[in-house]
């Protein structure tokens, strides 16, 4: 990859051991950069006093068909929300809170009718307890008692379900919270480990 030195034709700026840039005369001991470490170091890293003498040099360019990696280089790579196998994980996920408003909403349906029923069942029982029925009223009667228990048990089953449904947290936010996570992958940046001179980042 091509390489930079920050220079004034004569001196050479080295890192020393304290970790300050200080000027030297030999090209060869002189710290090699990437153009943009290297504009940043002369810019923000070396005193003031020797910044406006010095500019970036370049001392090796890249052989034939080499080239450094940039920003502009990783903002065109294939981003984490187009590939397919993410969007099946959003629309599964879409899934899902679906079926968490679904469950909701059933759950707020089968309250009230289960309230209704209980209700009915005050009303029967207490027909009964102020009634002198026959034996033919007190059939229907309680007929009717287990024709509504019978509804009241199917609704109290589907409530079960539905509650496990529920506790497992299932909620509108899934799909926010892995969108956002998504987002996240799609701004990473790459710091290179060792072959900086790789990357103009």
């Amino acid at each position: 990859m091509a390489k930079y030195v920050i220079t004034n034709g004569k001196y050479y700026i080295k890192k020393d051991k304290r970790g300050n840039f200080i000027p030297i005369m030999s090209p060869t001991l002189a710290d090699t950069f990437t153009k943009v470490k290297a504009e940043n170091i002369l810019c923000n890293q070396i005193s003031k006093c020797l910044r406006s003498r010095y500019h970036v040099e370049c001392i090796e360019k890249d052989p034939p068909g080499i080239k450094s990696v940039t920003k502009t280089d990783l903002v065109k790579t294939e981003k984490i929300m187009e590939t397919d196998n993410i969007m099946r994980w959003i629309d599964r996920i879409k899934d899902l809170n679906g079926l968490a408003k679904d469950a909701s909403d059933r759950q707020e349906q089968l309250t009230q009718e289960l309230s209704k029923i209980d209700k009915e069942l005050s009303d029967i029982e207490h027909y009964i307890e102020f009634s002198n029925l026959n034996a033919y009223q007190g059939y229907q009667a309680a007929k009717m008692i287990k024709d509504k228990r019978i509804i009241r048990r199917s609704i109290k089953n589907e409530l079960t379900v539905i509650n496990v449904i529920l506790s497992r947290r299932i909620s509108e936010t899934v799909q926010d919270e892995v969108v956002k996570c998504i987002n996240g992958l799609d701004h990473r940046t790459y710091n290179p480990r060792v072959l900086e001179k790789m990357f103009e980042l």
